[in-house]
């Protein structure tokens, strides 16, 4: 299955011709999405009032009420992406579907794999922005939340600690060196002097160390220059 969070993508299918129905709920499971049906807007509705879906994907020529104005009050209760897959490929009902708040628009006939595309693209979308995360050691590092973290047991960093972890993290193994380091803690006039650098690499070695690290040095010195990462990490973003 394709993963929204923890649980798998769900979309809602909505079309009233029941073989293209199918062949559109057949071709997104191939993709590996979870998928439900409903052949017109009053079971749409209901399906909807039953459980949580990431994606509508919804035709506008139903038999029981008007395609776009469906649309718009899908949008009025939120909660969902809303793709529309339909024949009416003129320009007007587009901008009006897109103007009530679509986030996707595909004139029939559609490939299952673009369209599956499409729904992932819309998910990451409405989720926002993947959140920059890393597994150092046995640390799981939110660069954004500006938390570490294992076991459950948060290390008590202070802002200039954090910002060099943060800068060698994204040097990726590189050399940083310490003049660029002072200039970043140096926004944080309570730590930074002279030997300020020094002093919290220190720190930062004596607050994370631990026994995933199988003995090497988290931050390793590179003599005369700066500081880098001694040990690889798993990058989530």
């Amino acid at each position: 299955m394709i993963e929204c969070g923890i649980h798998p993508i769900r979309v809602l299918v909505v079309e009233d011709e029941e073989f293209v129905r199918r062949a559109i709920a057949l071709g997104l499971v191939s993709e590996g999405l979870h998928v439900e049906e409903a052949g017109n807007g009053a079971a749409c509705l209901a399906v909807l009032a039953q459980g949580r879906f990431d994606v509508v994907v919804l035709d506008l020529g139903l038999p029981d009420v008007e395609g776009v104005e469906l649309a718009a009050e899908l949008r009025r209760r939120g909660g969902q992406g809303l793709i529309i897959v339909t024949r009416r490929g003129e320009v007007e009902t587009r901008i009006k579907a897109l103007d009530v708040g679509a986030d996707d628009y595909l004139v029939k006939p559609v490939d299952p794999a673009e369209l599956a595309a499409r729904v992932r693209s819309v998910v990451r979308r409405r989720k926002g922005p993947a959140r920059r995360r890393i597994r150092l050691g046995q640390w799981d590092v939110d660069l954004d939340a500006r938390t570490v973290v294992a076991d459950g047991i948060e290390a008590r960093l202070t802002r200039g600690e954090f910002d060099i972890l943060s800068r060698l993290v994204e040097a990726d193994g590189g050399v940083v060196i310490r003049d660029h380091l002072l200039d970043i803690i140096s926004r944080n006039p309570d730590e930074a002097d002279g030997r300020s650098v020094d002093m919290l690499v220190s720190r930062l070695r004596r607050k994370l160390a631990g026994p995933t690290l199988a003995g090497m040095e988290l931050i390793a010195t590179s003599p005369g220059h700066g500081y880098r990462l001694g040990v690889a990490f798993e990058a989530n973003w």
